[in-house]
């Protein structure tokens, strides 16, 4: 039995299949007690550490609520909303609105009802066995040597799952055009929606209204992604900036050439961190103001 549990300090470990399984489901199901949700698609849970921003902001509970392919619509507004604290300020929502979460490609939230449609047996399994199960992964006798041998790889692609909502990503080969191809065929079927905006912007109203403050940004890409977003995607980045503000939501501007991806869509892990900081910031100053 001892050999056994020291071994399991040695062996590799799954951390996709237990870390990755437990990270959606602590998001999906997480309590509503948060000061600041963040809401978007991959770009954003890959881009946004909770950790990062409460450097700033120690005294605020922060979650990222971002899912793949995530939109923002009105079942997910109604989910963020949830997870604020209820009767207690601050209450601000944080949106990543890059173009898929505005277009209908993203307006069934498939991976939310994914994970939220999961049974009582596998959530309550992903709770509390999985944290123990990660120590014992099955691993073959390759991965093993390995590890032993320290191995480095030539090629990796890492996610590191932090259960505050941000997965922490490192691609080796970085290679800025590789989701290009992707993207054109979304925007062949898909654009930006001027009904979804308008949804938006009415929900940044209500919010308003409510006392819930609202942020938003564009999460930053590569060159040639903007392009192809800002033209064939129908993205209009001032008419979004211009009808947040006007809808009472503060609008963080972002220099896109301050932040570097591994495929073109997703910040690497220094630029995640930079994009932490600079929403941190934001809110920080809006709190000095007394804006909130």
């Amino acid at each position: 039995m001892f050999m056994t549990v020291a071994l399991s300090f040695v062996f590799p470990k799954n951390d996709e299949k237990y870390l990755g399984d437990l990270f959606w489901t602590k998001k999906t199901f997480a309590p509503s007690d948060y000061n600041i949700v963040i809401m978007g698609d991959s770009r954003t849970y890959r881009g946004i550490s909770p950790d990062i921003m409460q450097e700033f902001l120690p005294d605020m509970k922060i979650l990222n609520f971002a899912y793949s392919n995530g939109g923002l619509n009105h079942t997910m507004f109604n989910a963020a909303e949830e997870k604020l604290v209820d009767g207690n300020n601050p209450k601000i929502i944080v949106l990543g609105i890059s173009p898929n979460t505005v277009t209908g490609f993203s307006s069934k939230n498939d991976q939310y009802f994914q994970e939220l449609g999961r049974s009582r047996e596998e959530i309550l399994e992903r709770l509390y066995l999985y944290p123990i199960l990660y120590w014992f992964s099955p691993t073959s006798l390759e991965e093993l040597v390995n590890k032993i041998k320290e191995k480095k790889e030539v090629f990796y692609y890492r996610n590191t799952f932090h259960m505050n909502g941000y997965m922490e990503s490192e691609k080796y080969p970085v290679d800025t055009l590789e989701a290009i191809p992707y993207y054109e065929d979304d925007f062949a079927q898909y654009k930006v929606e001027e009904e979804n905006i308008n949804d938006l912007l009415q929900q940044v109203k209500t919010w308003n209204n409510q006392g819930i403050k609202v942020l938003a940004f564009r999460p930053p890409v590569s060159v040639p992604m903007k392009m192809l977003e800002d033209s064939v995607g129908k993205y209009d980045e001032y008419r979004i900036k211009k009808g947040i503000e006007e809808s009472g939501g503060y609008w963080i501007d972002l220099a896109q050439g301050n932040y570097k991806t591994y495929d073109g869509s997703h910040l690497d892990v220094e630029s995640a961190e930079k994009l932490s900081v600079k929403i941190a910031e934001k809110i920080e100053a809006l709190a000095k103001q007394d804006s909130y």
